[in-house]
């Protein structure tokens, strides 16, 4: 029996096994950076989104968004709900819904409808001419001034300056209404 023979392939064998041990183990400390990054990239992504009406760029990463973008959701938002005709204000007012908060849809989706039956009674029109939007200060607060003019069978009813308030928040990416209200003395 040659031992030095026998002693050749165990001695082989355990390099055999530490090689692939070794690799076993950087296999997993790069599956485990690959991990870390990915989680990473995942959490700091930012989307740019360039819609044809907009000539720059707009930012959103997360729960958080630029001010372009806020400015242009706000009016998006106000001219939906300021912006109507009888035969045009329960659609209207249908696409502002789906920018709503669900914490506060069903109030808003009650006071809308009294507002479409109102509308549709009278035959009221509505619109709204934006003369300044700013947002205010730090707060998820958008203010949005300008001159707002009400018809009844194409017969002016009311013309004023108004002044309006959006609360917002952005969900996940995605711009949700929380409030609207009129603020006097505009």
């Amino acid at each position: 029996m040659k031992l030095s023979i026998y002693g050749n392939k165990l001695a082989n064998a355990m390099a055999e096994n530490r090689l692939l041990k070794f690799c076993l183990v950087l296999t997993m400390g790069v599956t485990i950076v690959n991990s870390l990054v990915a989680y990473h990239a995942m959490n700091n992504q930012k989307v740019v989104i360039l819609p044809p009406m907009v000539d720059h760029k707009i930012e959103i990463r997360g729960n958080d968004a630029d001010d372009d973008y806020l400015k242009l959701m706000s009016r998006y938002s106000i001219k939906l709900l300021l912006d109507y005709t009888p035969s045009n204000a329960e659609q209207n007012f249908s696409d502002f819904l789906k920018l709503a908060s669900p914490r506060v849809f069903r109030s808003m989706r009650s006071d809308l409808d009294k507002i479409i039956e109102e509308v549709i009674r009278l035959k009221i029109s509505s619109s709204f001419q934006i003369n300044t939007i700013k947002k205010l200060g730090t707060t998820d607060r958008i203010e949005l001034i300008g001159l707002r003019s009400k018809f009844a069978d194409d017969v002016r009813i009311e013309e004023a300056i108004e002044n309006h308030i959006i609360e917002y928040e952005i969900d996940d990416g995605t711009f949700r209404i929380t409030g609207v209200s009129q603020k006097n003395g505009a």
